[in-house]
């Protein structure tokens, strides 16, 4: 088994980014990832791989963007990827969030692909009880780069870690990917573009491969990450073990690593670069965050007991 690193949410001038697809490809493919998915809103990009030059992209893993822009007459933003489809799915006409919900997830499930909830916070649209009350989809984005996600919430509105514990705490296994949801590749870099490289996961699997990348991903093999990389990582129902990689000694960054459990409560906590516990005394499921002391963070999937 081996880990491979990948992006999930990325737009080309097949909706609305700056570069065309094969431009885009080549960047992450520059910048060291194994995979990639193209999800162009309400387009299924395919890119002819046959006729590349070698290794000239990552694999590709076909995706879609279902872009929900009205509801019961409404402007919305509901957005959820579908991963690993093999037809396009132009969105409904639904009456609420959890209508849209329901629609797309099984869309996506009967083709044997994962539906991911995009940024829940962009423009407030997202709750946890949509998420909650709806139809299980395979995950939602804990971390987006667009600079108008808002993870971080405010004093009255969740955070998306709020919200995911807020979700697990209910008994729903939802998984948490991060994305950067590029659009800006030509641009400036900056805070106000949205650029790629700020988010991704690495997911482990037997080969590169989509079929084995998309069941490796269904079954939570895999981390999110902004920027920490692990060398090692176990968890089970009895106990976790990770150690981080370790980065140049000139460095010095710090790590602060958390276990959370039910209600989103820190059962362990521990600054570190390395930790080993049993989860005897941890409550309906855990997780695990890591967050540097330059501000990247990686999350570990959740385990319910």
């Amino acid at each position: 088994m081996n880990w491979y690193k990948g992006n999930l949410h990325t737009h080309s001038t097949n909706s609305d980014g700056d570069s065309a697809p094969e431009h885009v490809a080549s960047w992450y493919k520059n910048n060291q990832y194994d995979f990639l998915v193209l999800s162009d809103h309400n387009h299924l990009t395919i890119l002819d791989e046959a006729n590349s030059n070698e290794n000239q992209w990552p694999l590709l893993v076909p995706g879609e963007e279902i872009t929900i822009r009205e509801i019961n007459g409404t402007p919305a933003a509901l957005h959820i990827n579908g991963i690993g489809i093999k037809k396009l799915i132009p969105p409904g006409t639904y009456e609420s969030n959890l209508d849209g919900i329901n629609d797309v997830v099984e869309k996506v499930n009967s083709q044997g692909g994962l539906a991911s909830i995009n940024h829940p916070n962009y423009q407030w649209w997202v709750s946890a009880d949509d998420i909650k009350y709806s139809k299980n989809a395979w995950a939602f984005e804990v971390f987006n780069g667009h600079m108008h996600s808002n993870n971080e919430g405010s004093l009255h509105s969740l955070s998306t870690e709020e919200i995911w514990d807020d979700i697990l705490s209910s008994g729903k296994l939802i998984y948490g990917v991060a994305s950067d949801d590029a659009h800006h590749f030509t641009e400036e870099f900056s805070s106000h573009r949205s650029n790629p490289g700020r988010g991704w996961i690495y997911v482990k699997s037997k080969s590169l491969t989509v079929e084995e990348i998309v069941k490796s991903m269904k079954k939570g093999d895999f981390y999110s990450s902004t920027g920490i990389e692990l060398e090692k990582l176990e968890v089970s129902k009895s106990k976790i073990y990770l150690k981080i990689k370790k980065r140049p000694p000139n460095e010095k960054q710090k790590y602060t690593i958390k276990v959370i459990h039910d209600s989103g409560l820190v059962f362990f906590e521990k600054e570190d670069d390395e930790i080993e516990i049993k989860t005897e005394g941890m409550k309906k499921y855990f997780r695990v965050v890591i967050r540097s002391s330059e501000g990247t963070n990686a999350w570990i999937q959740p385990i319910f007991l």
